[in-house]
């Protein structure tokens, strides 16, 4: 698949890594038996990468059943031992997922307690996206139960395997199967902007240094749902005015008025796509025009038109684009800025069987390729607003300068939606 493509280079940035705190009775024979099944249901998570005569292949190892260690915790509390658990997650010196000799995927178990564990995955990202991460724990938790009681889950055959999406993607490319969305592309992406400058204490050029630091804040649900009902007045979508009040602090921040923001999309097209494992995931560009004398609330249903033609063109990997655009690497990265929204909680929503919790673990982000990546979560607690950023470039009291700026910028639209661009400026001071 053109997302093979290895843009990771640092250990943090080279996997994904799931926890989870099991609650309840643990029968350790039978969570090895079911992460037994989950490898041999889906072949991404046993295999590994070949590069031979200038062509990267993903070569699938035979199953080897697994065997978890277990590390026992002492602490004065649960919580304590949880902590010590999110430490050695993000250690230099944990063990490492290897894409080229294997394993690729890693598991490994900490008792904090009678009936309290925490369950660690670690697959390597070529191998693995968000939304496969999700979908490995819900068939985990089906086939854990189905283990216990002697049996094996029976989910429905996979009629598609990662492989038969990537050779798909690699024959219609070549095929010319792509041709109305590059034309699309060349179109929007012709005479692209210059990358978006954010004012920045450290040097950009040659910059590896990929650590990230995440500032945040939570806004309650009253306010997550008036700005729904803001959205729904515009008939445009969430993230569309989300985007939009991004691009204002932008332009406040930098004077572009030509933007180009990352958005990650999920890049799977059929029912039978969203069940399997593997990195489908896609990152593209949804190009910003924030004019000065541009009401917001036009502004949001320009922004609505472009996202619904990334959408539309969004099968085309970014690796295409940037062989058939003027689409280029600046300062280390494709997009300087990351947007996404999420309709649920940061960390997960837990999964139950008969006796047994899987409860998502929140943890520390590390590493991240972008320079500032707004994050934002819409749940039953509320809006989560999360501006992640590599303190190598940007200052935390900056940071949460940008955020508060975003989160006024909403706050000024919804009371006037007509109030031109140029003016949020002049509030924002």
């Amino acid at each position: 698949m053109w997302s093979f493509a290895l843009r990771y280079r640092s250990a943090n940035l080279n996997e994904i890594t799931i926890p989870y705190r099991l609650r309840g009775p643990l029968r350790i024979d039978a969570l090895e038996d079911a992460l037994t099944d989950l490898i041999q249901r889906h072949p991404t998570l046993r295999a590994v990468l070949r590069y031979e005569k200038g062509q990267l292949y993903q070569v699938v190892l035979p199953v080897q059943r697994v065997a978890l260690p277990l590390t026992a915790l002492a602490g004065a509390t649960a919580e304590e031992c949880l902590a010590a658990v999110r430490a050695a997650l993000t250690s230099s010196d944990r063990p490492a997922v290897n894409v080229i000799s294997g394993p690729s995927t890693l598991a490994r178990l900490w008792r904090l307690g009678e009936d309290d564990h925490v369950l660690s995955l670690q697959v390597h990202h070529a191998m693995c996206d968000g939304w496969s991460a999700g979908l490995m724990m819900r068939e985990l938790a089906l086939m854990y139960e189905a283990r216990c009681d002697g049996s094996r889950a029976e989910l429905p055959p996979l009629v598609q395997q990662y492989a038969d999406v990537a050779q798909w993607e690699i024959e219609t490319y070549e095929s010319g199967g792509f041709t109305e969305e590059i034309d699309y592309w060349q179109g929007e992406l012709a005479d692209p902007p210059a990358a978006i400058a954010l004012p920045a204490k450290g040097e950009r050029k040659a910059n590896r240094d990929w650590r990230a630091l995440i500032e945040h804040v939570e806004r309650p649900l009253q306010e997550l749902d008036d700005l729904r009902e803001f959205a729904k007045r515009l008939h445009v979508s969430s993230f569309s005015m989300y985007l939009s009040a991004l691009a204002v602090l932008l332009r406040h921040h930098t004077g572009s008025e030509d933007q180009l923001i990352g958005v990650p999309t999920l890049n799977r097209w059929s029912e039978e796509s969203l069940k399997f494992v593997g990195y489908a995931s896609s990152l593209m560009p949804v190009r910003l025009r924030p004019l000065g004398d541009l009401p917001f609330d036009e502004l949001c249903r320009r922004v609505q038109v472009s996202t619904r033609m990334m959408l539309a063109c969004g099968r085309v990997p970014l690796e295409v684009l940037m062989r058939e655009t003027p689409l280029t690497v600046s300062g280390n990265t494709v997009f300087r800025i990351w947007c996404q929204y999420v309709e649920g909680s940061a960390e997960g929503e837990p999964l139950f069987t008969r006796d047994l919790q899987f409860i998502p673990v929140a943890t520390d982000r590390h590493s991240m390729l972008s320079e500032l990546d707004l994050d934002l979560f819409g749940s039953a607690a509320g809006l989560r607003c999360e501006f992640s950023y590599r303190p190598s470039l940007f200052e935390a009291q900056g940071v949460r300068a940008l955020m508060a700026g975003f989160l006024q910028i909403l706050q000024i639209a919804r009371s006037q939606p007509d109030l031109t661009v140029a003016h949020f400026s002049r509030r924002l001071g």
